[in-house]
């Protein structure tokens, strides 16, 4: 008996020691994949240096979106309400845009929040004033976001501002008009693939499949979703409103879940059908993060990057950064968010720039229909500095030397007759250099004063003698002169 007792006594402490040693994971029932290889995101990856832009593509973007550079990103509608939280679900999650999802939130119950929509306080005047001063030459908002509900009259579907809520006014009519008053293009964002208020629209993930039994608990075990059946009955023809409708220069798709060439070119061939000179982007096909595809690049005229993604280096194809003042796309305030400093939103704006592409800002209006006033703060940021600095930025080329400075980055005229230095980190030294220069600089200016800049050429390298403090407290900007062109034309 008492051999017994004793071994029994050493299994139960063999087990006791054995849990002990379990990654804590195992204990608490979470199992962590060993080895799972990481998606490669790189640029290399993604972005073969092969790939080319079509000549139709090319001659879109040189009517105007290759000069524009700075556009605002507007992510509005019922969610801004809501600010990133449901009944004390949903601040979890970084977009306030998605508390529909992240909040669990019925489709019946979503609709009654979006009966109360009512953003009396939008001024489409105010805002495109806005956006002007703060040298912005395009806007970009969400006509119609994942949520399913339009910001214009739809004859498609009700479910949108004019028809649905007590507010009776067609946003997107009013910010065209506003915005082609001004001088400024304008664009829409449009969920194509998702959209929650219908279910037979595919979610960006499988792990979001269940979203739709909680959003419509009223369909049917076996419902089988139908994605052809959606884009039939409401995505396609409200595409095809918003291009017969209204005066639209750019149209901006997103998470491509389920798309394939088939529907790609239903999408593509409608916009060209009607306005032909209208900027389509890659998220038609390609998510933010994904391989760029060449059997694609007919389709649409330009990349769309990563949310909030700043390049590294100079890419092959044009492209655009939605970035945002903060870390949401739509207004929020409960739960985790923040904004960016001035410095950083100019420096990630610069590299953007001199990567060879545009920055597509974003800022999310409140849901009374006023603008962040932190979002105009911040675009104002941006503002001042170009109302000093912007021949560096508009109408310039990528930097057309191999490499990006450790003190800055480069810019070039389109002409290629003029290099702008952007210094973002102040040289202890006192001094910077350029290197790989095909020819002599002719002359060096600091476009914040218009002072001369000493610098002396020793073959293709050339050094500048500083001031003792920058004239500029994020990007002072030193203007190079060349006889002849340096760059890509």
């Amino acid at each position: 008996m008492k051999f017994r007792l004793w071994s029994l006594l050493i299994l139960i402490m063999s087990v006791i020691l054995m849990m002990s040693a379990l990654p804590l994971q195992a204990q608490t029932g979470k199992t962590k994949r060993a080895n799972t290889p990481k998606r490669d995101v790189s640029f290399e990856y993604r972005f073969s240096e092969e790939l080319t832009q079509t000549e139709d593509s090319k001659s879109r973007q040189e009517r105007w979106f290759r000069d524009a550079k700075f556009g605002a990103f507007i992510h509005f509608g019922v969610y801004s309400t809501l600010e990133g939280e449901y009944k004390g679900r949903g601040s979890q999650h970084r977009y306030s845009e998605w508390i529909q999802v992240s909040g669990k939130i019925p489709a019946d119950e979503y609709h009654q929040v979006a009966a109360k929509f009512n953003p009396a306080d939008f001024d489409a005047e105010e805002w495109v004033k806005v956006f002007q001063d703060c040298g912005i030459r395009y806007v970009v908002i969400t006509s119609k976001h994942h949520d399913g509900f339009a910001l214009f009259k739809s004859m498609v579907s009700d479910y949108n501002i004019v028809d649905y809520t007590p507010f009776k006014r067609d946003i997107i009519k009013e910010l065209s008009e506003a915005c082609h008053r001004h001088g400024l293009k304008f664009g829409v964002y449009y969920s194509q693939a998702q959209d929650w208020d219908e279910p037979d629209a595919p979610y960006i993930a499988p792990r979001l499949e269940g979203t739709r039994k909680f959003i419509h608990p009223e369909l049917p075990a076996d419902f089988k979703p139908d994605m052809d059946r959606y884009i039939a009955k409401k995505s396609l023809p409200q595409v095809e409103e918003l291009i017969k409708n209204y005066e639209i220069d750019l149209i901006w798709f997103d998470t491509p879940s389920g798309m394939n060439m088939q529907r790609v070119k239903l999408f593509s061939d409608m916009v060209r059908k009607h306005r032909p000179d209208c900027l389509i982007n890659s998220r038609i096909i390609h998510s933010g993060k994904g391989k760029i595809e060449a059997q694609y690049l007919p389709y649409y005229d330009y990349v769309s990057i990563g949310d909030k993604e700043v390049p590294t280096r100079k890419l092959p194809l044009y492209f655009e950064s939605p970035d945002s003042v903060s870390s949401s796309f739509g207004y929020k305030t409960k739960g985790d968010c923040y904004y960016h400093s001035g410095e950083e939103m100019l420096h990630r704006f610069v590299h953007t720039v001199c990567a060879g592409g545009n920055a597509l800002i974003n800022n999310g209006p409140l849901g009374n229909g006023r603008l962040d006033p932190e979002a105009v703060r911040l675009y104002g940021v941006i503002g001042d500095w170009l109302k000093v600095n912007g021949e560096s930025i508009f109408e310039t080329r990528r930097n057309p030397l191999a490499n990006r400075p450790n003190w800055g980055d480069i810019s070039i005229s389109k002409d290629g007759k003029t290099l702008y230095l952007h210094i973002l980190q102040w040289p202890e030294s006192g001094t910077i250099t350029v290197t790989d220069l095909p020819a002599p600089a002719t002359s060096a200016v600091y476009l914040a004063n218009g002072e001369k800049s000493d610098f002396v050429q020793k073959g293709g390298t050339l050094e500048l003698t500083l001031p003792a403090k920058p004239l500029d407290d994020y990007d002072m900007v030193v203007k190079i002169g060349f006889a002849n062109s340096i760059g890509e034309q």
